[in-house]
């Protein structure tokens, strides 16, 4: 099986997300915001070319997120779409069989210990709000939380750069997660796919 499908989620979530960049309207937003950080100061009087490329790639991460909801629903896990469970917020929510996946979407997992160790806290309250809201007690489901780290081909490979407490236990890498569908890919495709949808959807806009 091959990422067709997964590519295709991809391209609808950038036509969707990306409207305002090939309207123009972010990037006249962006010139409109507050001096915030040092490259706002450096900038100052000048166009800064990073900032809507920064913008962009952020709106990616929101891409890869969706994308792996609709992908899941593709491939037919059950999707749980409202991700608002008692006031948290959950990235990905998805069945297979008995089995509840949450997934809290990652691009980079290169965090400092203070925000690793805030990030391992949060994962595991989200987990508990998952289990409680669903009541997978009374059902029968067993509740699975992971980072999903889209950078990273599997867990061990997140390992490396995770600092403590995070283990690989909690980490999940892109072939993990389409392992969960069956479905085997390399890293050489998962990036280019990423690469191909983000040249031809997004930087072709900039």
């Amino acid at each position: 099986m091959t990422l067709d499908i997964f590519e295709n989620q991809l391209r609808l979530e950038c036509q969707r997300l990306y409207v305002s960049l090939k309207d123009g309207s972010r990037s006249e937003k962006l010139k409109n915001k507050k001096v915030n950080s040092l490259t706002d100061v450096v900038f100052i009087g000048r166009d800064n070319p990073t900032k809507i490329c920064r913008s962009c790639i952020i709106t990616f991460g929101s891409v890869l997120e969706n994308s792996a909801m609709n992908y899941a629903k593709a491939m037919d896990a059950k999707v749980f779409r409202n991700k608002k469970l008692l006031s948290s917020d959950i990235d990905i929510l998805f069945q297979i069989k008995n089995i509840i996946h949450h997934l809290e979407s990652k691009a980079n997992i290169e965090l400092d210990n203070e925000k690793t160790k805030k990030a391992l806290d949060s994962l595991q309250r989200k987990h508990k709000v998952v289990f409680n809201a669903l009541c997978c007690h009374d059902q029968g489901w067993q509740v699975v939380s992971k980072f999903v780290v889209w950078t990273k081909e599997d867990s061990i490979d997140a390992a490396i750069t995770a600092k403590h407490p995070l283990e690989s236990k909690h980490l999940m890498g892109f072939k993990d997660y389409f392992m969960l569908f069956g479905v085997e890919v390399t890293k050489d495709d998962f990036f280019n796919v990423i690469q191909k949808v983000w040249v031809e959807e997004v930087e072709a806009y900039l």
